[in-house]
């Protein structure tokens, strides 16, 4: 991002007004919230997702097989996934920031993005 498009402040007070107070359920906001941030920071967005992983570089709900010493395995899907840069597990709290319970509920939700990580193949 440059100075020429650098979001306003008009435009990231309108972004944080809009968002401050969302009580919904994290699937019934997080892809929207997370879709209108890079258009406010003018970022690409995610991508349509395939029937293909291979093919899902940058999209919502990428799906991940999660293997289990006893051979079981589990179906996982990662909210936000960009290949060779993130992964992002969103979580609705209502805690306050500076609550344990808060700070317990990130624990949480990166110790299942780590999960994630280390299920998705090594060759995509």
């Amino acid at each position: 991002m440059n100075d020429s498009t650098q979001p306003t402040s008009s435009a990231i007070d309108a972004f944080i007004h809009r968002w401050q107070d969302a009580r919904g359920k994290e699937r019934a906001n997080y892809q929207l919230f997370l879709t209108e941030l890079c258009q406010l920071l003018d970022l690409p967005g995610p991508e349509p997702g395939t029937d293909n992983d291979a093919e899902d570089t940058y999209v919502f709900e990428r799906r991940v097989d999660i293997h289990h010493p006893d051979g079981s395995t589990t179906r996982g899907y990662i909210d936000l996934y960009k290949r060779g840069h993130f992964v992002l597990e969103a979580k609705r709290v209502s805690e306050q920031h500076a609550s344990s319970r808060w700070d317990k509920a990130m624990l949480r939700a990166a110790a299942q993005a780590d999960t994630y990580i280390r299920a998705l193949p090594a060759s995509v």
